[in-house]
């Protein structure tokens, strides 16, 4: 498949220091296509992912993870693209990887392809990350009946006919919850690949932690039930 039809979709908030620098690692490796969603920032975001050539969509208030994805879904589909890729504006993901994400669609015919934190070599994932990562797959196992090893990764491929069946609602990071859930209840073909993650200072203080995790699992109960 060629570079031309994968679409990059890049939820941002608060990312000036480290957007930029993606854009140009995707761009260099021959993605085109990169659509960074600003999510209500208060910094730069937005400036310097249109200076770097992104495709920039600013939202005016801070919807949360899942509204910026959703939103960028709906660009990237607009845009044509046959798969769609989502990742992290921090650095904490490995552009190198997206072939790995990328290739199982294409050769095997799945839908979807999860990064996993937990699979292939030794990880090294933070204890608190691990918690977090430990109380999302137990509750997407139990509240919608799909079991994965990393149930909340943010860097993942979608082949663009699945995303477009998919009824996502989350505004927050259950949102990645809430896609394995559609995997189950469209049936899709998908699999699950190890990938390297980079942690910093800085990646440690965004995404998902204790706390989060706990406000994630009320929100996939309050959709479960819903």
């Amino acid at each position: 498949m060629k570079k031309s039809e994968i679409a990059i979709v890049v939820p941002a908030y608060n990312e000036a220091k480290t957007v930029g620098k993606l854009i140009k690692k995707l761009v260099y490796a021959g993605y085109k296509n990169v659509i960074v969603v600003d999510d209500g920032s208060h910094d730069q975001t937005f400036e310097v992912a249109q200076n770097c050539g992104a495709v920039a969509l600013q939202l005016p208030i801070n919807r949360g993870a899942g509204g910026a994805l959703r939103t960028g879904f709906s660009e990237a589909i607009n845009l044509g693209a046959k798969i769609v890729v989502m990742m992290d504006a921090d650095l904490q993901h490995r552009v190198s990887d997206i072939k790995k994400l990328v290739e199982p669609i294409v050769k095997k015919k799945l839908d979807i392809v999860l990064g996993s934190r937990l699979l292939g070599e030794k990880h090294k994932m933070p204890k608190t990350r691990q918690i977090a990562n430990i109380t999302g797959n137990l509750t997407t196992r139990l509240l919608l009946g799909i079991n994965v090893t990393d149930s909340q990764s943010g860097f993942r491929a979608i082949r663009a006919k699945a995303l477009k069946k998919m009824d996502l609602k989350s505004s927050r990071w259950e949102i990645c919850s809430e896609m394995v859930g559609e995997i189950k209840r469209l049936n899709l073909k998908f699999t699950e690949i190890p990938i390297k993650v980079v942690y910093t200072t800085y990646s440690l203080s965004k995404g998902q932690n204790f706390k989060n995790g706990l406000k994630t699992l009320a929100r996939l109960l309050a959709i479960k039930f819903k």
